[in-house]
């Protein structure tokens, strides 16, 4: 399969590639429900780090990014900052296959868990895909207040 024909591929992205994700996001009406929810100010310039750090990842066609994930790093776990696909490309496994390919980079890199803080209605995926449900009291202070002051749950997998 080439990007030419079509058909979509998923890798690294690169510091090159950073633009067209900027654009990718900002230009999805409900960028905010991507998982986890973040706002414009937070996501473009973690982005631009993310990426000089491999660790952004994108699904491609004809060159250009459809959809994209990327992941920090939390207390000593991988952090899932976001996954989201643009609406026209929705329902085709892309949110799978950028899932796969930041947990191996976490398994590869001895991350204990991938934890992802979602809004409330968004944990159906992350369920679905293997990951659980904390609890406050399993969360250090830190994470604590970020779900708590963004109203969001924390899920995490284990790797």
């Amino acid at each position: 399969m080439s990007a030419s024909a079509g058909a979509f591929v998923v890798r690294v992205a690169g510091p090159d590639d950073v633009p067209a994700l900027h654009e990718l996001w900002t230009g999805e009406p409900d960028r905010r429900d991507w998982s986890p929810a973040a706002s414009p100010d937070g996501l473009l310039p973690e982005l631009d780090l993310l990426a000089a750090e491999n660790r952004v990842w994108g699904a491609f066609r004809r060159g250009r990014p459809v959809a994209m994930a990327a992941a920090g790093e939390l207390d000593g776990a991988m952090w899932l900052s976001v996954l989201g696909v643009a609406r026209d490309c929705r329902g085709r496994g892309l949110s799978r296959s950028l899932l796969a390919s930041v947990l191996g980079h976490g398994a590869f890199a001895c991350y204990p868990a991938l934890v992802a803080f979602v809004r409330p209605q968004r944990g159906g995926f992350l369920d679905h895909v293997g990951f659980v449900r904390l609890d406050a009291g399993q969360l250090d202070p830190g994470a604590r207040n970020i779900a708590a002051r963004y109203r969001l749950e924390p899920w995490a997998r284990r790797l």
